[in-house]
């Protein structure tokens, strides 16, 4: 990892704007499911298991599977095109989502989300990756991650507020025109960027880089040094995310008795300011560390990973409302702030020919394995305890969140104890 990248362009800054909206659109597209689960149900009957599916693999196997080839296609031709056409395309289901009438239609919905959210986070983090270099990517990415709670904070309580006036539908609707009107915006500004920013030259054209085939590109990213424990500890953090994400929602309704507007504005407002504070501060924080020592890349989600699991003990099972509202802006704080050093670790490991497939990879272990497994379990258990326990069963059933953070920090240590030994953080 250099730390002696020239600092970024304007243009770059602007294209990195954009492309950090286009990640807060596909966070709430794929999300809003959880926030109208009530509003849902009451209007199309199904099961918590059927709920935790459409959320859960519906979406991510779709998603995971897609991600790899349309990656490997965006390291040998236009990445904007491809991000562009994919927020096209999902924009468009989005907006057809809230015509279906039955689970058929939820599920053929969630597929083509899942087909079309999977052009975008592999070919930008790419993008971002060879506009960025050094310590300035750590904060990138940080800005590109801030995408999300900031969608969220903004989205959220719009969604919720449509919802409560004109029904789910019209809240599908909306949101589809808000992501044709910014793919719009992608076409004119955002460039393309083939630039090693570490040394001002061009990067290797994947299409002649050694890795010709998509089979080849992926053996070669999987042998990475580093590589397979970093998805391996992504995975355990990819569960808890999955599970927090899809669930929080009702687990608010049921548990907290609020309502669906009063939690689209308070997970809106927590997912938002508190979401952006913590992924832009970890970015700060991590860039500025990295000046003394580059294994803080590594060192820093270790040590935000261990600190979520206090955070969601508190969020779920404490009474007075002061203290769930402490563990939830925590919670919300910690998630945030490991994402971009994730994926900037995840950048520094791999060449610039192979970023994007490696991303792809990255996130078919990530969402295929973790964040399908980690709504469907939950909905699992809860179906499974909620005949005993009622609408009680749903805070056990979230226990699976701290406890595969748990293990996610298990495995982030193993992860920092390894580079300790080399004495140079890998890339």
């Amino acid at each position: 990892m250099n730390s002696d990248a020239p600092r970024p362009s304007p243009r770059a800054i602007a294209s990195l704007l954009v492309l950090s909206c286009i990640v807060g659109l596909n966070t709430v597209d794929r999300n809003m499911l959880g926030l109208l689960l009530s509003q849902i149900q009451r209007d199309i009957h199904i099961s918590d298991l059927m709920l935790g599916v459409l959320m859960g693999p519906a979406f991510m196997i779709v998603y995971s599977v897609c991600s790899l080839p349309i990656a490997w296609l965006a390291d040998r031709t236009s990445r904007r095109g491809i991000i562009v056409s994919g927020l096209t395309f999902w924009s468009l289901v989005t907006a057809a989502t809230g015509f279906a009438q039955n689970l058929a239609q939820l599920l053929a919905a969630r597929i083509g989300l899942g087909m079309g959210e999977a052009s975008n986070m592999a070919p930008a983090s790419a993008l971002i990756g060879d506009t960025f270099g050094g310590r300035y990517r750590v904060l990138a990415m940080a800005v590109f991650a801030a995408g999300g709670p900031v969608a969220i904070m903004i989205c959220y309580p719009i969604i919720g507020r449509i919802t409560a006036e004109q029904g789910w539908r019209a809240a599908y609707a909306f949101m589809g025109l808000a992501g044709l009107g910014v793919a719009t915006l992608t076409l004119l500004i955002v460039r393309e960027s083939r630039v090693d920013p570490a040394h001002g030259k061009a990067g290797t054209p994947a299409a002649t880089h050694a890795a010709s085939s998509i089979w080849r590109a992926t053996r070669r990213v999987a042998g990475t040094p580093g590589f397979a424990l970093l998805c391996l500890a992504s995975v355990m953090v990819s569960v808890n995310f999955g599970a927090m994400l899809a669930w929080l929602p009702s687990f608010m309704v049921r548990l907290r008795g609020l309502d669906t507007a009063t939690t689209g504005a308070l997970l809106g407002t927590y997912k938002g300011l508190v979401g952006v504070a913590g992924s832009i501060a970890g970015g700060l924080i991590v860039t500025g560390l990295m000046r003394f020592d580059q294994r803080w890349l590594a060192w820093a989600p270790m040590l935000f990973c261990l600190g979520i699991i206090p955070a969601e003990l508190l969020l779920l099972f404490a009474d007075a409302p002061s203290w769930w509202h402490v563990g939830l802006a925590a919670d919300t704080l910690l998630m945030s702030a490991i994402t971009p050093c994730l994926f900037a670790l995840l950048l520094s490991l791999l060449d610039s020919g192979l970023r994007a497939t490696g991303v792809a990879l990255y996130l078919l272990i990530f969402n295929l394995v973790g964040q399908s497994i980690g709504p469907l379990a939950v909905g699992m258990i809860n179906n499974r305890l909620s005949a005993a326990w009622g609408t009680a069963a749903l805070r056990s059933s979230l226990l699976i969140a701290p406890l595969s953070a748990a293990a996610g920090t298990a495995l982030l240590l193993a992860l920092a104890a390894r580079l300790d030994k080399s004495q140079a953080a890998p890339g």
